[in-house]
């Protein structure tokens, strides 16, 4: 049987979530990486597995095809391991708590990374765009205050959600011109946690570097933003 096929790129937080979930499930994937910039999600051999042309993608040995990133991530789960820790099968207040933080990161994520979007596009940024985010971060980190060295569950150990919103949040250090961890120390304190978590399964150190290259790269166009 032919490895499942995993269209990506490097660059984005989504992708890394998948990624790290399947690295965690021992998932043996193709990695197929398109690169955006030069628009390679819009080829037409694309478009036929995705006709929104977005990563990730997952396409699974028997053709399955499955977009969006915690979508995929709870599929890898529920058709390798269904009793992880990542999203236990049979602990459904458990898995409430995780989808409730997972539908919470959609709007978190989308928030915090619109100045440096902003950024990337050439765009102005938005006074509001700035308040909006701050605004967001100070309730999650008000909520966090109780969280006493745990994961967003509650629980010892982390699952779906804390994978999502980590890499939600590298926005934060990738770009922290309007956003600082050191403005919200419990939100700082479990981004900390998480990263630390997951350094038994990146042995190579790929979340770190990806960070780094994100960081260049974001540093370079808003260079070249200021200059016009």
């Amino acid at each position: 049987m032919s490895k499942p096929i995993f269209y990506y790129h490097p660059f984005s937080g989504p992708c890394r979530t998948v990624s790290t979930v399947a690295k965690i499930l021992n998932v043996d994937m193709e990695m197929k990486k398109l690169d955006l910039l030069t628009k390679e999600h819009l080829n037409p051999e694309f478009l036929k597995v995705n006709p929104f042309h977005k990563v990730p993608t997952f396409v699974d040995s028997d053709g399955f095809v499955v977009d969006e990133s915690r979508v995929i991530a709870m599929y890898l789960v529920e058709s390798r391991k269904p009793d992880s820790f990542l999203y236990p099968k049979n602990d459904l207040k458990k898995r409430i708590q995780i989808d409730r933080w997972l539908h919470y990161d959609i709007n978190l994520s989308t928030t915090i990374s619109a100045p440096m979007f902003c950024v990337f596009r050439g765009h102005q940024v938005q006074d509001y765009q700035v308040e909006q985010g701050k605004e967001t971060l100070k309730t999650l980190d008000g909520v966090m205050q109780s969280f006493e060295g745990k994961f967003l569950t509650g629980a010892d150990q982390f699952t779906l959600a804390d994978i999502a919103m980590y890499f939600s949040l590298n926005t934060m250090e990738v770009y922290p011109k309007y956003f600082k961890f050191d403005d919200y120390p419990n939100l700082k304190s479990w981004y900390h946690r998480v990263a630390e978590a997951l350094k038994q399964y990146d042995t190579e150190g790929t979340i770190p570097k990806a960070i780094e290259t994100m960081k260049q790269f974001i540093q370079q166009r808003a260079a070249e933003a200021e200059k016009h």
